[in-house]
């Protein structure tokens, strides 16, 4: 069967649910990883000689739960006496029949002169794990201490903070929302402001189709690298350039240094452009006339992206997103 849904009452046993069909109401709205607050959230820290602690806290895995109440102990197996190893602190998600739980365990790697840390396990619809630490076992180590202890959870790769929720917004209180907002504005335009500089905003949204995305195209043709301000948020949460994203101005695309795995995660562009002008009423006219011609069109408005272009700006793309409302105005130059 093509579509799924939930949930109803079950009557005479004709409404049965799995696990699965509950968790994966969340693989659109929250990511893996550990919860962010509060700091100590699932945090491996030192006890006494060959033993670390985790301390309490909530995680999200595959769309599964967990959640630690207190302290756990973990040992960490004796240090070779000639050779080092790096081990690991795991969350460990086991979906098997035999299992069906999450636990935290100690990742033993490997001893050697230059020691590596362990591959995490990650088997699409089996064992899949978060790594919260890597220990270093030295050679001839007797007791971890602090300084032993490297902190994985804010590394993306291996685990991540939780991130999400998305907001939803129903379209028709949207757009009367836009529509009020813009008419208090162009009042306040025409009694005050003769000479100014007004923003005024471009959105295209996505949504991912391949797995382990990171080449993701901005869909702005009237994007400017060098003028424009341009936001970038993934699952509602907004990235920091050169941080979580670079740009590829040749190309219109953004590069996130994490790759998205998860087919179907929205991601949202918006771009701030600026007009100078001396005839601000005018500008405020044609944007209020824009909200109530939008407002028409609500019924028919989700995931499109509106632009006001020029017909020379219209005739020089070299395409045109299927995606996106083109506004014709001589206005715009």
């Amino acid at each position: 069967m093509a579509i799924k849904y939930g949930f109803f009452d079950s009557v005479g046993g004709d409404r049965k649910y799995t696990a699965d069909d509950i968790s994966n109401f969340f693989i659109k709205l929250i990511s893996d990883g550990v919860f962010p607050t509060p700091a100590t959230n699932l945090q491996v820290v030192e006890a006494s000689g060959m033993t670390v602690n985790v301390s309490a806290g909530w995680g999200f895995i595959r769309c599964k739960y967990v959640y630690n109440t207190t302290y756990e102990a973990l040992t960490i197996e004796p240090a070779d006496l000639v050779l080092n190893r790096i081990d690991r602190i795991v969350l460990r998600l086991d979906p098997s029949v035999s299992s069906r739980n999450i636990t935290i365990a100690v990742k033993k790697g490997t001893a050697a002169a230059t020691a590596e840390p362990p591959e995490l396990t990650r088997i699409s619809d089996g064992i899949y794990e978060l790594s919260l630490a890597q220990i270093d076992v030295s050679a001839g180590k007797t007791a971890i201490t602090q300084a032993d202890i490297t902190d994985e959870r804010p590394d993306g790769d291996v685990c991540g903070y939780v991130a999400g929720l998305i907001d939803q917004i129903d379209a028709t209180n949207l757009f009367a929302q836009f529509t009020s907002a813009f008419e208090q504005w162009f009042t306040t335009v025409q009694e005050t402001v003769k000479s100014t500089t007004i923003m005024y905003e471009l959105v295209h949204e996505y949504e991912t189709s391949e797995d382990d995305e990171f080449e993701i195209p901005i869909g702005i043709p009237a994007y400017n690298y060098a003028l424009d301000t341009l936001n970038v948020y993934v699952n509602g949460m907004k990235l920091v350039k050169d941080v979580d994203y670079t740009l590829d101005s040749h190309r219109n695309m953004v590069l996130l240094t994490r790759d998205l795995d998860v087919i179907g995660t929205p991601v949202e562009f918006q771009v701030l452009k600026s007009v100078d002008t001396e005839d601000a009423e005018s500008i405020a006219a044609q944007f209020l006339q824009l909200a109530q011609e939008v407002q028409t069109l609500s019924n028919r408005f989700g995931g499109l992206t509106l632009m006001r272009v020029s017909q020379a700006q219209y005739d020089q793309m070299t395409s045109h997103d299927s995606n996106t409302l083109y506004i014709i105005s001589e206005a715009v130059s």
